[in-house]
């Protein structure tokens, strides 16, 4: 009975510990679950801009990163190089996203001000690298 009782804060430290990790775990999902509406609404505003040959809105949805590296000539490269394809899925973690199309990817990133692209045109080159031609990640 001793050895029991000597085990037991054990046990009980490990599934109290086991808790906590599931309880984190849900906690960083849900997280994403709440976010992923909010980015998949800017992934589509930037696809609709973005078929519209609004260059002006396409790039207000770009993040700082990704307008800068448009440079001098402006976002209507950016039109020609984007796939347009209607968004059909997006993901969030935290404070980054990546929403899907049947054409290519998004990434997008979650400003002070909102959601920004930071990623498009994006294409897997493996498993865990993509492509982009408007931005990268």
């Amino acid at each position: 009975m001793n050895r029991f009782r000597a085990g037991y804060p054990a046990i009980v430290r490990k599934i109290i510990g086991g808790f906590a990790a599931v309880a984190a775990l849900a906690a960083v999902a849900g997280c994403g679950a709440a976010d992923a509406p909010d980015a998949e609404a800017a992934a589509r505003r930037f696809v609709t801009a973005a078929e519209r040959g609004a260059a002006d809105e396409v790039c207000a949805l770009l993040a700082p990163r990704a307008r800068d590296a448009v440079g001098p000539q402006g976002c209507g490269p950016v039109l020609a190089a984007f796939p347009h394809a209607p968004i059909e899925s997006a993901a969030a973690w935290g404070d980054e996203a990546q929403a899907r199309s049947a054409a290519d990817t998004l990434f997008l990133h979650d400003f002070p001000d909102g959601w920004r692209v930071t990623g498009a045109g994006c294409h897997p080159r493996n498993d865990q690298v993509y492509d982009c031609s408007v931005g990268g990640r």
